[in-house]
This record gives C-alpha cells, sequence and structure tokens, in this order.
C-alpha cells in the first residue's frame, strides 16, 4: 500500500468520498421516511379528505366545513377522538414582551390524538375551557424569560381584538419530522370564522384530524361514511349529478375518506413530497457507493496482475489459495476501513452545513443504531470481500510458471471489468439526464407566465396589533405621494409563501341552477385587477362608483366555464357575510382573464373575488411599483409600512420570491441531485484514469512497435479509445430508457411540465463521452508522444 500511494490515495479518497455522501443521503431519505412514525397511535390517525370525480376531472380536498367535525363525531361509531385544525394568525404578548408565534386552532381531543411531550400541564385539561392557550417551550421562554409560565396570563390578538388567555400548558416544539406545526395552541372555537359558519357545510376552511378506534382500514371509513354523506350532502350529491360527475366504482358521487398520518407526508393532501424522493435518495446513495466499488474492485484487480511475480513466489514455496485469498482481503478490509473512518469524519464535518443549506436537522449519531451498525456492516464485508477476495480468487487459478515470468496480463481474467465500467456509464448517464431534466423543470416554472405581473408587486403580510381595513386604506394615503407607486390593493390569500411563511386556500360549494359548483373564495379590494396587471376578459372590475359593490363577484373563466351561459349579471346564491334572505344572492360583475393563484402543481381551478370585508378581513396588502429601481421601491414601501405599523413582524416580499418559495423542496431535490451526480462524475473520473494509465502502461511496448512502423498520434488515441467509447455506448444504451421513464414520473406531479426530449438524453450521453474521452485520452497521448527508444528498452 505504502509502495504503491497514488492507488492507495485513490482507493481511500475515492471510497472515502463516496462513503461521505452516503451517510448523509441515506440519514436524509431516513429523516424523510420518519415524518409522523414518533406518535403513538400513528397506526390509527389519519387525515379527512372527500373525493369526487366531476365532468373535470377527479378532486380531492382535505378542507371541511365547521359542522362537519362534531357531526360525525356524534354519528360514527368507529370515531374515538378528533380534531379540527386550522390556521391561526395570533400575536400574543406578555407586559412589554410580544410575540408572533406560528399558532393552530384545535380541538381538545388533539392534546391526547398526537404524540406530544408536556413540560408542564396535562393533555386532559390543557384545553379544557375556551379561555386556555397551550404555548411551545420556545415561546413561553420568549415571552416570559425563565419565570415559570404556567397559569400566567397573556393577552392574544384575535381577529383585531386583544382578549387575555390562560397559559394552561407547556410543552416541548414540535420535532422536525413533524408534518403538523405549531407553536401555540389555541380552542377552534376562536377561529374568525366558527361563528358566522358554524352550521354552514358549503365553506370548507380547515383540516379535520381523527383517532379511530382500531388501526385504520381505508376502505372500512369509507364504508362507514357512506351513510353520513348521503345524510349531510345530498343536495350537494344532486348537484354534480346534475352537472356530469361520474359515480366511483362504489356508484358514490362524493366519498369521504381518510389519509393515514403515516402516508401524510408523502400525499399532495398532506406534506406533498414526492414519495419517490427518500427512494431517490437511497438509490443515489447506492449507486454512488457502487461507482466508487466497482473503481475499487477494478484497481484491486488491476493491481494484483501488477504483483503477479510476488504471488508466483509465493504459490511457489507453497502458499495457498486461501492464504492468497486472506492476503488481498486483509489489505482490502484495512483500506475500505480507512475509508470508512474518513467518509464518517467528513460527513461530521459536513452535516452542519448541510442542515443549514437544505434546512435539515441530521446528526451523525442517528446511526449509530443496531439496524444500521447491520445494513453498515452487510456493505462493509461486501466490499471488501469482491474487491479483495475476487482478484485472489482469479490470481490463484493461473499457472504458476507463467506468472513468475511476469506474463499476465491485466485483462486476463478479468471480464469484470468491463461490465462494472459501462455500468458506471450507464449510471453517469442516469444521474447526468436526471439533473438536466430536473433544472429545465425548474428554469420551466421560474419563467412560465402566471398571468399577472409578479415583478414588479410587493406583498406586505398585515400581521396582528393593527385593523386591517384601517391598515390598507392609511397605507393607501401614505403611498399615494411616492411617485415610484402605481397602485395599493389587498387580499386575504398571498400569493405564494412570503415572509410569514403562511400560505392557506378557502373553497365554498354551492347549487346552481341543478348543480354542483365548487369555487376557490378570495376576498379582493379595489384595483386588485389592476395592481396585478390581470386583464378582465367581459365586464367590469369593482368600482367605486358602485355601493353595492361590496355584495358583487368577478370570477375567473374557469368559474365561468363551470356555470355555462353568460354569466355577466346572474346571481349565485351566496350570503356574503349577511344572510341571503337579506341581499337575495352576490351578482356577476366580471370575468378575469386565467390566472395561477396557485402552483404549478395544480391547473387552473375555478375562482370567485369578493369583496365585503364582513365575510373576511384583508390581510395582505398588495403595492404595484415602477420598473427600474425595484429595490429602492422596496426599501421606501417597507419605511412607510414601519411608520404606520411599528410592531410589524413579518418584513415585505416581491410576488416572485413568494412564488419561489413554492419549489424549495423541488429547489433542494435538484441541489442534491447535481451534487450527486457531480460527485459521481468526480469519482468516475478518478477510477477511469487509474485504469486507463494501467492499461496503457501494459501496452507500452506495442504502442513504441506501432510508431516506429509509422503510426500516427492519432491513430494510437482512437486505438486506445475505442473500448472506452464502446462501453460508453452500451451503458447510454442501458441508462437512456430508464432515465426516460424515472424524469417522467417525477414531472407526473406537475400540472404544467416540460417533455423529456430525446436531446436530454443525447445530451447526457455526450457529457458522459467527452468526460470519459478526455480522461482516457490524456494518458494515450502521453504515451504516444513518448520515445518508442524508452518504450522499447526491456531493462
Amino acid at each position: 500500500m505504502w509502495k504503491r500511494k497514488i492507488f492507495t490515495s485513490i482507493h481511500i479518497i475515492g471510497l472515502g468520498v463516496a462513503f461521505t455522501a452516503a451517510i448523509i443521503l441515506y440519514l436524509t431519505a431516513m429523516f424523510e421516511l420518519s415524518y409522523n412514525g414518533f406518535h403513538k397511535h400513528k397506526n390509527r390517525l389519519g387525515l379527512l379528505y372527500n373525493e369526487s370525480n366531476p365532468a373535470t376531472g377527479k378532486e380531492q380536498s382535505n378542507t371541511m366545513p365547521v359542522p362537519l367535525a362534531p357531526t360525525l363525531k356524534a354519528e360514527i361509531a368507529g370515531m374515538e377522538k378528533l380534531s379540527r385544525y386550522g390556521d391561526a394568525n395570533l400575536t400574543i404578548r406578555h407586559g412589554d414582551k410580544q410575540f408572533s408565534p406560528s399558532s393552530k386552532f384545535v380541538d381538545p381531543d388533539f392534546l391526547e390524538m398526537f404524540t406530544i411531550h408536556f413540560l408542564s400541564g396535562n393533555a386532559k385539561q390543557a384545553l379544557a375551557t375556551i379561555d386556555n392557550i397551550v404555548l411551545t417551550d420556545k415561546v413561553a421562554r420568549n415571552l416570559f424569560g425563565t419565570e415559570h409560565a404556567l397559569g400566567k396570563t397573556v393577552e392574544v390578538n384575535i381577529n383585531g381584538r386583544w382578549e387575555g388567555k390562560v397559559v394552561s400548558a407547556i410543552v416541548d416544539d414540535a420535532p422536525k419530522n413533524s408534518s403538523l406545526k405549531y407553536e401555540s395552541l389555541i380552542r377552534f372555537e376562536q377561529h374568525p370564522f366558527y361563528k358566522d359558519n358554524i352550521d354552514r357545510w358549503n365553506n370548507a376552511n380547515h383540516q379535520v384530524f381523527i383517532l379511530w378506534r382500531t388501526a385504520i382500514d381505508a376502505a372500512d371509513f369509507h364504508k362507514q361514511g357512506q351513510a353520513f354523506m348521503a345524510r349531510h350532502y345530498a343536495n350537494t350529491i344532486e348537484g354534480l349529478k346534475a352537472s356530469g360527475a361520474k359515480p366511483d366504482k362504489n356508484g358514490e358521487y362524493l366519498s369521504l375518506q381518510v389519509l393515514p398520518i403515516t402516508k401524510h407526508h408523502f400525499s399532495t393532501l398532506g406534506d406533498g413530497v414526492n414519495p419517490f424522493y427518500p427512494w431517490i435518495l437511497l438509490l443515489l446513495s447506492g449507486l454512488i457507493l457502487f461507482i466508487a466499488c466497482s473503481n475499487f474492485v477494478n484497481l484491486s484487480l488491476a493491481g494484483s496482475f501488477n504483483r503477479s511475480k510476488e504471488i508466483g513466489m509465493r504459490k511457489t514455496l507453497g502458499g495457498q489459495q486461501w492464504q492468497l485469498m486472506m492476503q488481498l482481503w486483509g489489505e482490502s478490509a484495512l483500506v475500505s476501513l480507512g475509508a470508512l473512518f474518513l467518509g464518517l469524519f467528513i460527513a461530521w464535518l459536513l452535516v452542519p452545513q448541510y442542515n443549514a443549506n437544505m434546512g435539515y436537522s441530521l446528526t451523525i449519531s442517528a446511526l449509530f443504531t443496531f439496524k444500521n451498525f447491520l445494513f453498515f456492516g452487510l456493505i462493509f464485508i461486501t466490499i471488501t470481500a469482491v474487491a479483495g477476495g475476487y482478484p485472489a480468487w482469479v490470481m490463484a487459478k493461473f499457472n504458476t510458471l507463467q506468472t513468475l515470468k511476469g506474463n499476465l496480463k491485466i485483462g486476463s481474467g478479468a471480464a469484470l471489468r468491463p461490465i462494472l465500467t459501462t455500468l458506471q456509464f450507464a449510471i453517469a448517464v442516469l444521474l447526468i439526464c436526471g439533473t438536466l431534466v430536473i433544472s429545465k423543470q425548474l428554469q420551466y416554472i421560474q419563467t412560465r407566465p402566471l398571468g399577472y405581473n409578479k415583478t414588479e408587486v410587493i406583498s406586505i403580510p398585515i400581521g396582528q396589533d393593527i385593523e386591517p381595513e384601517t391598515a390598507l386604506q392609511r397605507m393607501r394615503t401614505a403611498l399615494a405621494g411616492l411617485p415610484e407607486v402605481i397602485s395599493v390593493s389587498g387580499t386575504d390569500i398571498n400569493m405564494g409563501r412570503g415572509d410569514d411563511g403562511s400560505s392557506s386556500t378557502s373553497e365554498l360549494g354551492f347549487d346552481y341552477e341543478g348543480k354542483n359548483v365548487k369555487t376557490h373564495w378570495q376576498r379582493v379590494d379595489y384595483d386588485y385587477l389592476k395592481t396585478l396587471d390581470i386583464s378582465l376578459v367581459d365586464g367590469r372590475d369593482f368600482s367605486r362608483d358602485y355601493a353595492t359593490d361590496s355584495t358583487a363577484l368577478v370570477i375567473n373563466e374557469e368559474m365561468a366555464k363551470q356555470l355555462g351561459g353568460d354569466v355577466i349579471g346572474k346571481v349565485l346564491p351566496l350570503g356574503g357575510g349577511q344572510r341571503l334572505s337579506e341581499i337575495g344572492g352576490m351578482k356577476i360583475i366580471g370575468i378575469a382573464k386565467n390566472y395561477h393563484f396557485k402552483n404549478l402543481y395544480q391547473a387552473v381551478a375555478p375562482l370567485t373575488l369578493y369583496m365585503n370585508p364582513q365575510e373576511s378581513p384583508v390581510e395582505y396588502i398588495f403595492v404595484k411599483v415602477r420598473p427600474g429601481n425595484l429595490s429602492a421601491s422596496l426599501t421606501a414601501i417597507e419605511k412607510t409600512w414601519r411608520s404606520i405599523h411599528p410592531k410589524a413582524t413579518a418584513s415585505a416580499s416581491f410576488l416572485d420570491e413568494n412564488t419561489q418559495n413554492d419549489y424549495k423542496k423541488e429547489q433542494r431535490f435538484a441541489h442534491i441531485i447535481s451534487s450527486g451526480a457531480t460527485l459521481a462524475i468526480i469519482i468516475s473520473c478518478m477510477g477511469l484514469f487509474a485504469i486507463s494509465l494501467l492499461m496503457i502502461n501494459q501496452r507500452i511496448k506495442e504502442i513504441g512497435v506501432r510508431k516506429v512502423l509509422g503510426a500516427k498520434i492519432a491513430g494510437l488515441i482512437m486505438l486506445l479509445s475505442k473500448d472506452f467509447i464502446k462501453m460508453v455506448a452500451t451503458g447510454f444504451a442501458i441508462a437512456a430508457p430508464i432515465a426516460w421513464w424515472a424524469t417522467n414520473k417525477w414531472l407526473d406531479d406537475f400540472a404544467y411540465r416540460i417533455h423529456v426530449d430525446i436531446w436530454i438524453l443525447l445530451l447526457g450521453g455526450l457529457i458522459v463521452l467527452v468526460i470519459a474521452l478526455a480522461t482516457v485520452i490524456t494518458q494515450t497521448t502521453r504515451a504516444a508522444l513518448a520515445n518508442p527508444v524508452d518504450s522499447l528498452r526491456d531493462e
């Protein structure tokens, strides 16, 4: 090992770096797969959703109406516990300290359904009364410092009103691998929409989690929910039938389903993480290890042939096959052990930075479990056994006399070498094609027109401690004098995810002319369409010239298509915050061009815009600025906002930043895949460099003879490179169809996606070919330029 320092270094560094990558990717995959697995009742917990199949295609929704949960608990026998779960935009203060944590509205059962570690207080009593609030340890420390918080009173701003709440429990922060993120919990009855929607089954705005009495069986739950749906959604079901919906395999037009909590992370109804993601990470780690191990086997095999005289002498002196195998295996085990320790050390150094860049909370200590010891131990033994045992087994079969003469060639008995090298090239093609497709899709998402102005519009989260409508009007007045401001508007739902991190939706269903209609429901203010540069295709926008516009509607093209016919002037049976009998419905005054108000995972859905503050207050202020110095405009607007609302906690941001936040997991995924592909190529090149060097050294005399006989350098390069070209071509033939299938499978998650063209696959193969040839040609050129006299000298 010391005598052959270059090859020993290539072994240890190449395998060590591969171990580093495999360890980090393995930890990442295990972290993703561990989501929600810590709950004691994980097999009995689930998220409710309904499913229908209207004429436009299958729809699933996990937003539920306020009365569903208590009615379901009363009528379904298998329901042990149940909790509604809604976003809460709260500000909490105690003395001179004020904090806006991530809060949720829940029912008392929530604390007993999920595994939550209580530092003080208990699950049964923590939300026993409507005046209770549960805080995480982080929030309690921010508000109270080292002071004991249990039983103390805090003030909570709910929908613009400060109310006193008693701290009834302190709990640990939600684990990183939990889909349910919260920093404070408050009773669901405090939800601003609760009172107005307590008996409305057509307005859905929160999720519902259940705890079943036994392990959740989706089919059994669905069966028990059939009568419930028929009883409480009869009008909706009739509307679906009338509008051309198709029944499912059970003959139902609208069904209630349950998603087990263990599948929440990998479902579009939950966290929306692609279910292939952790398995791709594991596959990537395996492929990187395979490439490194292929190099190890190839170089060990080649190295053993260079030691033919030593091995022949040992056989002559009585050395047995098992002794030779133990010697070479021992050397391989020592190299592998050094590489493993090097890999662990590098991983330990890199994990903190990896966590910071990728948003994980991985620790090397998570590796040290019995299962992982068994798993990595098996890999370690396999690598060393193949790398050390196989060359020894091949060498032991050779004729001792020929071995002593050193007449063996590197190709002798090495059928495994071209197979492993070809597979390396196939893996490289696969990874490069995957990286190209992912990068192209992310670029497509970033550049695809969304139907509104995202580059010149600033979003300001209003937050608490100020009346929202007043805040909007004061901003309009204050910004009127700024020349860079074009228009100001407001809404209750942001575009993408802003600095406050929130993302919400509101859906409304109703019957219209005998058919069921479902729409996204969004509060806006004057100049909303103008601010976002959204054009009208028919009718007019909301106007201050019409006092009745507080009960008017502007819909998008999808909504108009769903309603059918000429819809301008039609009245929809919606109350808009007042009793239907008082206003007789809400009139459609305009149709806006379709725009992507949600991310590109979803096709543009029906959308209804309204202006009534009684239905919902604005939560975001949108400001359109002139192009030019956007950074200076943002600074000026933030300064104005701080003067109006000094206690504001969230910062303003441009909408293009917000929309990109919806694709962070894809960007993170792309970074990991591209880094893995780059690493795999580098490790392949290390092995390719060493193999080509050994092969050329074996053919030094042949090259000298060919030069003496008049061979050109270009001809020698082609002669020595053709084997590698064949292997790259074979690798491409193996990898191209796999890359095409895998990338299309990943792209299926997007409603708007690129097509995997043949040129992407060809480009991946070309990149690998260029890298391989560049590596080999550097060695062949050196050999071809050498003086034939030196090449042909025997001693």
